[in-house]
């Protein structure tokens, strides 16, 4: 099981598509940028069951581990969701940062306070993108 299979404290998709809800996940240039960002995480007081660090290899061996839970299904509503422009389009943006080598970083977030709380800790590492998932809606953050 990958890094982020074992962060995720609920499930991760929403018919078979990526939506890890009350998390933030940001993209770094590189995974040395994303754990340096998920240690000023840490010193901020979030613990390893909040947030984690990947390269971009693991995330896309969880985005490989959720599509092969999700089967037929999935497919058909990552389909559906890539053609509307909603979850699928940052799916697709993060596998191609992931294959360009990228790091993420996940946080749990379930308030919006703390998600803007993650957002002013992790911006100084000058992430490319950093998306809130939560009831409803994905928010950018920067």
């Amino acid at each position: 099981m990958s890094e982020l299979g074992t962060l995720f404290k609920a499930p991760e998709t929403s018919m078979g598509v990526f939506y890890p809800k009350d998390y933030v996940i940001a993209t770094f240039r590189s995974f040395e940028t994303a754990a340096c960002a998920n240690e000023a995480l840490r010193r901020a007081g979030f613990s390893e069951d909040e947030s984690r660090a990947v390269p971009g290899s693991d995330l896309l061996d969880y985005f490989d581990e959720i599509h092969e839970r999700s089967g037929v299904w999935g497919t058909v509503m990552t389909e559906l969701s890539r053609l509307i422009g909603t979850e699928a389009a940052f799916e697709d943006k993060d596998t191609r940062q992931a294959r360009h080598g990228a790091g993420f970083v996940a946080v749990h977030s379930s308030t919006e306070a703390e998600a803007e709380r993650i957002s002013k800790i992790v911006k100084p590492f000058d992430p490319i993108a950093m998306q809130w998932y939560w009831s409803g809606a994905i928010r950018s953050l920067i």
